[in-house]
C-alpha cells in the first residue's frame, strides 16, 4: 500500500528514517538536472558515492517526475546501500526534502530507496515536498511517520 508524507522529516527523525530504510533497502538513486546545473556539492557527493555505483545513464524520466519538454534533461545514478552509504547520506543530509529543494540545499534530486527486486520503498520530490512509501504496513509507516 502507497503511503504519503507531506512534511519535511529532519534533524534526528531524519536520521532515524534513513536508518530505518536502510535496513530493507539494497539499492538508492538520485538525479542531477542539466537544465539546473549540477552544484559543486552535488558533485563531492557523487565522487564519494563512485565506488559504490551500480550504474547510472541520462534520463528525462524518473519515480516522482518526468520532464517532457526534452528528450534528455537529467542522469540518474543507482548506488548499493550499506553501511558506507548511509553514513555518506546521513552526513550529508539533515532532512528529506533538501534532496532536490534548491531553497534548502544543493544536494542532487529525488532520492529514493529499493529493495533487493528493485522495487521503490521511500521515494522523494523535494521540490514539491513530498514522499512516499510503498509496500509498508500501516504499523511500519506510523512508526516512520511518528518519528
Amino acid at each position: 500500500m502507497k503511503r504519503n508524507i507531506n512534511r519535511n522529516i529532519k534533524g534526528n527523525k531524519y536520521k532515524k528514517l534513513i536508518n530505518q530504510v536502510s535496513e530493507s533497502a539494497v539499492t538508492f538513486s538520485f538525479v542531477t538536472r542539466e537544465d539546473i546545473g549540477i552544484s559543486d556539492n552535488s558533485i563531492r557527493i557523487i565522487e564519494r558515492l563512485t565506488d559504490h555505483l551500480v550504474k547510472s545513464y541520462p534520463t528525462n524520466e524518473w519515480l516522482t517526475n518526468e520532464v517532457i519538454d526534452s528528450p534528455i534533461i537529467g542522469h540518474i545514478y543507482f548506488y548499493k546501500m550499506n553501511s558506507d552509504t548511509k553514513n555518506i547520506l546521513l552526513e550529508v543530509s539533515n532532512s528529506l526534502f533538501e534532496w532536490g529543494d534548491d531553497a534548502l540545499s544543493d544536494l542532487p534530486e529525488d532520492i529514493a530507496f529499493y529493495d533487493k527486486e528493485g522495487k521503490p520503498l521511500l521515494y522523494v520530490n523535494g521540490h514539491e515536498n513530498y514522499a512516499v512509501i510503498e509496500e509498508l504496513s500501516l504499523k511500519d509507516y506510523l512508526k516512520i511517520v511518528l518519528l
